[in-house]
């Protein structure tokens, strides 16, 4: 479990295909500096298990279904990407509940300078909207942030500027594909009344 504030920034150095998928190695600087063999990262929003780890550089094993469900699978080397390391029990919930389970990916259609910040537009697919609203809140890239407005098919944040100091949502573009993942308890909420309004048959 995560909360959505990235503690800092890695670099990719290598990615190599494997049989199971590709083995991606990071550079987390010091965010990684106490983490060990089978500890859980969040790179970009995506919870990943450590499966080697030397001093800042952390190996992670992606399987097929993690690289097509999110835009890992188009890291390059020298890519940056967001850290946060697995919540541990007393540490303050500063952002909100993440799983690092991404839902779906949205792509940036706008993006308005507003005095320091920036506001964001991105478009989600029908089925990861329906759980979106104003106020709640929600992950791109692994940072937990606030929906200040959403329509049919799209949502938008503020970025202040500290979010764009310390994350790489600065360099997010038109055209950019961010990994979104939706308030968890607004999904389970969500999933639980569909599955017990749906007609139940009898046998």
């Amino acid at each position: 479990m995560f909360t959505g504030l990235v503690q800092g920034t890695g670099r990719v150095l290598a990615r190599a295909t494997t049989m199971c998928g590709v083995r991606l190695t990071i550079d987390g600087g010091p965010t990684v500096a106490a983490l060990r063999t089978g500890d859980s990262l969040s790179v970009n929003g995506v919870c990943l298990t450590i499966a080697q780890i030397n001093a800042s550089h952390c190996c992670f094993d992606v399987i097929p279904h993690t690289l097509s469900m999110t835009t890992l699978g188009s890291l390059s080397n020298g890519d940056e990407v967001n850290l946060e390391p697995a919540m541990r029990l007393g540490d303050p919930l500063g952002g909100h509940i993440v799983q690092g389970h991404v839902d779906s990916i949205g792509e940036v259609t706008h993006t308005d300078r507003a005095e320091r910040g920036v506001v964001m537009r991105v478009r989600l697919p029908p089925d990861s909207m329906s759980v979106v609203v104003a106020q709640g809140s929600i992950t791109l890239q692994g940072v937990s942030l606030t929906v200040a407005a959403c329509g049919a098919d799209w949502f938008e944040v503020a970025l202040i500027p500290e979010t764009l100091a310390r994350t790489t949502l600065a360099r997010a573009v038109v055209g950019s594909r961010l990994n979104v993942e939706v308030d968890a308890l607004a999904r389970m909420i969500d999933q639980a009344v569909r599955r017990h309004s749906s007609p139940r048959t009898t046998e």
